[in-house]
């Protein structure tokens, strides 16, 4: 965000600018969502031992580890991929290229892929109800904001983009 800043470009978007309604709700929502879900898995890691735990099995505990570590992973290349193209949230004034390179010929959101694989994977490393309740309406909300994203991009680059689609499936 820092280097973006200094070339003029402003990375969050979300929530900001003239947007039709229904993206500024996804989007907002998407952050409050975010920020409950992260003081969840704070409130859980704390208090890990006093919370009742839905999935009590280590080997699932260790497998939502592996999993939100490669998210992170994931969302490291993805944003690294897209360079001076990411952004948090639709930015209808500046344009971008469209990235369908790297980790982006294999997925279209890999972004989100990455947010998902780390959302999964804490759910079920910290498997209390709340932490699942709000981990599933994360995934929700991020599905709802990549179907806008998906929106505004063709519109953007229409057949580039249309094309690209027929190539590259959404998610994997």
């Amino acid at each position: 965000m820092f280097v973006q800043s200094r070339h003029g470009i402003k990375t969050i978007q979300i929530g900001r600018g003239n947007k039709p309604k229904k993206t500024g709700i996804i989007e907002v929502s998407l952050v409050i969502t975010l920020l409950i879900t992260a003081l969840t898995q704070f409130l859980t890691i704390l208090f890990d031992e006093k919370l009742p735990i839905i999935i009590q099995h280590d080997g699932v505990r260790y497998f939502g580890a592996i999993l939100s570590v490669a998210g992170i992973i994931v969302l490291i290349v993805a944003m690294a991929t897209l360079g001076d193209s990411w952004r948090g949230g639709i930015d209808y004034k500046q344009k971008t290229a469209l990235i369908t390179t790297g980790i982006y010929k294999y997925s279209r959101n890999s972004g989100f892929v990455g947010f998902d694989l780390f959302f999964i994977g804490m759910a079920l490393l910290f498997s209390n109800l709340l932490n699942v309740i709000f981990s599933c309406m994360l995934l929700f909300l991020l599905h709802l904001q990549i179907l806008e994203e998906e929106e505004y991009l063709f519109k953007a680059f229409g057949k580039e983009y249309s094309d690209y689609q027929k190539k590259t499936r959404r998610y994997f």
